[in-house]
């Protein structure tokens, strides 16, 4: 019984303690701050307090269609590998921002860089990449499966 009863105040703890930290960063707080002398009230259980707590600063990644810039593409196997991390260090230091992905396809070793939602993203960025580096002839913008921050 005792341990019962220690679990339902913890927990009871811990739930006005999450209402405490929801009041401060919940859209629920910012919709009753007087605006324009308007103020609007919400009536709900506490438990949704609890629900709508989410951290805004966290960045979650989610494959979907774009487009990245093919700097590299070769199938000698003999040196292709050695030549796609070359091509891919000599990028990743000229734009350490920059996502950079060596692949092997068989028989390719590839080279892509960035992630684009549309065509004209990718666009300009390759023409930034040709004039940064003329001596790469093969640049081109390809259809890939890409990682979307939001």
């Amino acid at each position: 019984m005792k341990v019962k009863a220690t679990f339902i105040i913890t927990s009871l703890l811990l739930a006005v303690a999450s209402t405490l930290w929801a009041k401060e960063n919940s859209i629920i707080d910012k919709l009753q701050q007087p605006k324009n002398g308007a103020v609007v009230i919400v009536n709900q259980p506490v438990e949704f307090n609890i629900l709508l707590q989410r951290d805004t600063t966290a960045i979650e990644d989610r494959l979907t269609s774009g487009y990245r810039i093919q700097v590299f593409s070769d199938n000698m196997q003999k040196r292709a590998k050695d030549q796609a991390y070359e091509r891919a260090r000599i990028i990743q230091e000229s734009d350490p921002e920059l996502a950079t992905y060596v692949t092997f396809n068989s028989p390719f070793w590839r080279v892509r860089v960035g992630n684009y939602i549309s065509y004209e993203e990718a666009a300009v960025k390759l023409r930034e990449l040709k004039k940064q580096f003329p001596e790469i002839l093969d640049m081109r913008i390809v259809k890939d499966i890409i990682i979307e921050k939001y």
